[in-house]
């Protein structure tokens, strides 16, 4: 028995042993097959944008652990309500739902939580380790833990509704660029929000931990986002990442502190802050949605009617006290409404308040918990200064209205406003409405309460370090308070625009053509220069601005200074070498309000390439070399005086048409050229002090004539009403080309809106030179300011400008008409010479000509008249490969005095018998429009032929413009001897006025009595006797031979 009892307690043993042995060797395999399974599992898991992996993960359980571990299914709460719980659930209709994992740890993550049509699950966050997990993944876990919804908008494509749209919304996305962000809880969790304990439970209370640590490295204070409603649902117990306990008063939540009006300054401090990194960079993270592009949210108000006084003409605005907005993000636009959006209040008084909802549409109700209300815009405003900020004692940078260049913003939370990444305005925290006030013109910021506009703070510092030129304003907005939401965006500026022309062959693209010249025109005549540059920085150093720019070796012209609202007229007013002239064509470049670029004419040989969305603007002009030309030419009649003949002229003229290989060098021909002045002037009845307004003919016209090849200079002089200097010169341009004075003499004191800015103050006295002047001259005046009407008490430039001109230079050698190359076009079917008429208008046109000759080369084509007695002859675009030429014939108007000594029988003496006695006499100038005379002293001499002329317009005349004179001559000297007649002396209007002076016969004077009768007969007999006594002496001595 013994023996059986021991047998069975050894069997028993080993039984035991067995048994531990088979326990050991599974707890090996577990140990083993745990950290596999883990690897394994965090392979195939997602653990994607974990951009919100937390430096908590060192609390995590390490997989090498795990084999320590039993194996047992972890609980996981997938909590949609974000620790409010179903009944309170700010998402209506999600579950806080519990899961478990298999034994091995791993787990499915579902891609909704409960059931809502609002919002969608985009993620799940974990609240211990920060890691962030995409619906559908698998994952392992290795305890328990709590995942909370990252919700975002299903739907961010708001239209209207049937409601009403604004009209006057232009396209600013040449100098606006708006993004758009949506925010949720999770983001608070990265930025301060700690789940301190419960976390493991889900019995976690969220605390405002005042500390994070950014990407950077760096320990900043906590940035949470705040919803009320979620407060309201679990106050006192404040425990919830939407509304954790001990939040920053005013920095993350509001107060009454002030009346709401507490600013938390500086909570970012620069533009690269990480606050501001974490919430406005571009992409979508956990907690931050980034969608897009925000346009069409402005208005503009074109002439003052859409808003209230202290803004006005000129500013692009959104106001939510005026329009509602909703955000639509596949257009990535807004939709503006006539109308406002409300806010329906949580009071018990159910008032209702517009708001800016932009993700919400219609009536949004305080208290529903499924309003969207955190959100974030970032708006980037590119705009130009003409002045430093604060310069001309406060004056400077004004508006095209006369207004102070301003940005201004009212809203609630927080808003941070930056210049060239420099902060000028700071808005932060979270707070009632309130009002930043930029005023780029005196340099100060304003702080208000918008609702009484008292003035809370102000500040200078920042701002008037700004300097002119092109600026970026950027705006950094939030609304994380939740409950109401407003904003109002006011700004009168705008950016300057550059233009770059490409000019090229129409055949061959690739072939750049230099030397091209283009004019710019601010008006449809062409007469008032552009005021732009060459560059940016040739308009903040305050260069003289230009008009006329030329193609470089490739092809291009570059010029900076376009302003929107305006239409610009561009002429290609010379042609590349060998290419036919355009300068008949204008191409007409319309800048809407927002700079965006239109052609207003259709020309195969004109594009514009870039449009709108930035601010270079880019046109393609292209030439074309024809086979065939066509010649034009017109001949024009002109008084000396510069003005044209209305009345006789000659009955025709014969022209001839020639061609050459010799392009026209431009020399001066020595012939008289018309030169005539005009006038104009900005606005109406007694002028404008802005280049904005339109331009008014002025009753001010001058003509005259110069030699070709020498010069003209003349001398402006402006006179505003009782004396003031309220009146300047504007411009002065020569055929198009804008001409600078050569000497200013005074300047106006009249502040005027030129070239986009205030504070330019016109020169009022100058003198200008044309040096050489070639051919006929247009010169173009134009006057800005306020007019005289000192005599006859209406406004005219004819009081208000005074000039004076005079002939200078010395033309030497001019040039031939013709080049020596020049030939006769005999071509088959061409006219040639023509007879110009009145019949034909003074006109005839060639067509049908060969362009070039067999071997290529251009042919250049000038025409020749007959000479015309009486008249100068000089030609307008003489040796054109196509275009018009003109001919002017200048009327030789003169008039002279010339002595005529003649002998006793009437014949004229010879130089050296006439007396060499200088001669006294007056040439009388009989005004007849004045009925007033004047004399002019003569000397007649023998140094200068006894004669002398005068050109009608010379100084000595100063006959007055339009008055009409006759000329008389008297000599005053008495020579004995002579007797004194005139020729054509009954009140010339030109010619020659002669003097004639005849030798008299001499007598012998008469004393009385007989006189001389006695004499002559006692000598007739003498004679008698004597002659008889000879015939009777004679016939004795012939007789006595």
């Amino acid at each position: 028995m013994r023996r059986m009892i021991e047998k069975f307690k050894s069997n028993k043993q080993t039984a035991y042993r067995n048994i531990a042995a088979r326990v050991s060797l599974c707890c090996l395999l577990i140990a083993l097959a745990v950290p596999l399974s883990g690897v394994v599992a965090d392979t195939e898991g997602t653990a994607a944008l974990n951009d919100f992996t937390s430096e908590n993960r060192l609390n995590m359980i390490k997989p090498q652990d795990a084999g320590m571990l039993r194996a047992r299914r972890h609980k996981v709460w997938l909590d949609g309500t974000l620790g409010l719980g179903v009944s309170k659930s700010l998402v209506q209709g999600a579950n806080d739902e519990i899961l478990y994992t298999d034994t091995s740890g791993r787990i499915t993550l579902p891609s909704h939580s409960g059931n809502n049509s609002k919002y969608k699950v985009k993620g799940w966050y974990n609240i211990k380790t920060g890691d962030y997990y995409v619906p559908g993944t698998s994952i392992t876990l290795y305890e328990d833990t709590v995942l909370y919804a990252d919700w975002v908008q299903a739907d961010y494509n708001l239209k209207p509704k049937g409601e009403p749209l604004v009209a006057n919304q232009p396209d600013t996305s040449s100098f606006v660029r708006t993004d758009m962000f949506d925010y949720n809880e999770i983001f608070n969790a990265k930025h301060g929000a700690k789940a301190l304990t419960g976390i493991n439970y889900h019995t976690e209370i969220w605390e405002d931990y005042k500390k994070w640590t950014g990407s950077d490295g760096k320990e900043y204070e906590s940035f949470l986002f705040t919803n009320w409603y979620n407060y309201n649902k679990t106050h006192p117990d404040l425990n919830t990442l939407g509304f954790p306990k001990n939040l920053t008063n005013n920095r993350n939540r509001y107060t009454s502190d002030l009346g709401g009006y507490t600013i938390t300054k500086d909570i970012v401090d620069s533009h690269n802050h990480q606050i501001i990194k974490d919430l406005f960079t571009k992409n979508s993270v956990p907690g931050r949605e980034y969608l897009g592009r925000g346009d069409k949210l402005f208005q503009y108000d074109e002439d003052g009617s859409l808003t209230d006084s202290n803004f006005g003409k000129g500013y692009y605005f959104y106001d939510s006290d005026k329009n509602g907005a909703d955000y639509n993000k596949a257009e990535q636009r807004f939709y503006v409404y006539k109308d406002e959006q409300f806010i329906q209040n949580q009071d018990s008084g159910q008032d209702r308040t517009p708001g800016f909802m932009p993700f919400e549409h219609g009536t949004v109700h305080e208290l529903t918990g499924q309003t969207n209300y955190w959100f974030g815009m970032k708006t980037d405003v590119d705009f130009f200064l003409p002045d430093d900020v604060g310069s001309h004692s406060g004056k400077g940078n004004q508006s095209a209205a006369g207004k102070d260049m301003r940005f201004y913003f009212s809203g609630d939370d927080d808003v941070w406003i930056f210049v060239d990444g420099v902060k000028v305005l700071d808005l932060g925290g979270i707070h009632r409405r309130m009002s930043g006030d930029i005023n780029f013109s005196t340099g100060e910021i304003r702080y208000e309460n918008p609702e009484t506009h008292a003035l809370m703070s102000a500040d200078t510092t920042t701002l008037k370090k700004i300097k002119s030129g092109n600026h970026k304003l950027t705006i950094y907005y939030l609304e994380r308070g939740s409950s109401k939401s407003n904003c109002s965006i006011y700004f009168n500026l705008a950016p300057r625009y550059s233009l770059e022309i490409d000019k090229f062959d129409a055949v061959n693209h690739s072939q750049k053509l230099k030397d091209a010249e283009f004019s710019i025109y601010a008006d449809k005549d062409c007469t008032i220069p552009a005021k732009l540059w060459r560059n940016e920085e040739d308009c903040k150093a305050n260069e003289p601005s230009q008009n006329v720019f030329k193609t470089g070796i490739d092809g291009k012209i570059s010029c900076y200074g376009l302003s929107a609202n305006r239409t610009y007229y561009i002429k290609e007013t010379k042609a590349p070498s060998s290419y036919p002239s355009v300068a008949d064509k204008v191409i007409r470049l319309k800048l809407d309000s927002t700079g965006n670029a239109t052609l207003l004419d259709h020309d195969d040989m004109v594009s514009l390439v870039s449009d709108g969305g930035n601010q270079k603007l880019q046109l393609h002009v292209m030439n074309k070399k024809p086979e065939k030309t066509s010649v034009e030419v017109l001949k024009k009649w002109y008084n000396d005086d510069g003005s044209e003949i209305n009345g006789a002229v000659p009955k025709s003229v014969k022209v001839a048409l020639y061609r050459s290989k010799t392009p026209n060098t431009g020399g001066g021909s020595g012939a008289r050229v018309p030169v005539n002045f005009t006038t104009q002037y900005f606005g109406s009845g007694n002028g404008s002090n802005t280049d904005t307004s339109p331009l008014t003919p002025g009753d001010y016209k001058f003509s005259t004539t110069a030699t070709s090849g020498g010069g003209i200079e003349f001398t402006l002089e402006t006179k505003g009403h009782n004396g003031k200097k309220d009146v300047g010169i504007y411009s002065v341009t020569a055929n198009g080309r804008t001409i600078r004075p050569s000497n200013i003499q005074d300047w106006s004191e009249q502040n005027c809106y030129i070239g986009g800015r205030w504070g330019v103050y016109p020169y009022s006295k100058a003198t200008y030179k044309i040096d050489p002047i070639v051919d006929g001259t247009d010169i173009k005046i134009t006057l800005i300011g306020y007019l005289n009407h000192d005599h006859t008490g209406i406004p005219a430039v004819s009081q208000s400008l005074s000039m004076s001109v005079k002939e200078t230079g010395n033309p030497q050698n001019p040039t031939e008409t013709l080049p020596s190359d020049a030939v006769k076009v005999t071509d088959s079917g061409v006219d040639n010479p023509v007879v110009l008429n009145k019949e034909n208008n003074w006109y005839k046109k060639w067509d049908n000509l060969p362009a070039e000759d067999d071997q290529g080369h251009q042919y250049y084509y000038y025409v020749k008249e007959e000479p015309v007695d009486g008249y100068s002859t000089s030609y307008t675009g003489n040796g054109v490969l196509n275009g018009i030429i003109n001919i002017n014939n200048v009327r030789i108007r003169d008039i002279g005095i010339r002595k005529k000594w003649l002998n006793v029988n009437g014949t004229e003496m010879a130089p050296n018998e006439r007396p060499d006695i200088p001669i006294n006499a007056v040439l009388i100038q009989i005004d007849e429009t004045d009925n007033t005379t004047r004399e002019i002293p003569v000397l007649l001499n023998k140094s200068n032929n006894w004669s002398k002329s005068w050109r009608r317009d010379n100084e000595e005349l100063a006959e007055k413009k339009g008055h009409k004179y006759r000329y008389k001559v008297r000599e005053i000297s008495q020579i004995e001897g002579y007797d004194t007649t005139y020729n054509n002396n009954n009140g010339a209007q030109e010619g020659v006025i002669e003097i004639v002076n005849k030798q008299q016969l001499y007598k012998l004077p008469s004393a009385g009595g007989m006189g001389t009768y006695l004499f002559n007969i006692i000598g007739t007999m003498l004679i008698t006797i004597a002659v008889l006594m000879y015939r009777s002496s004679r016939a004795r001595r012939l007789k006595a031979k």
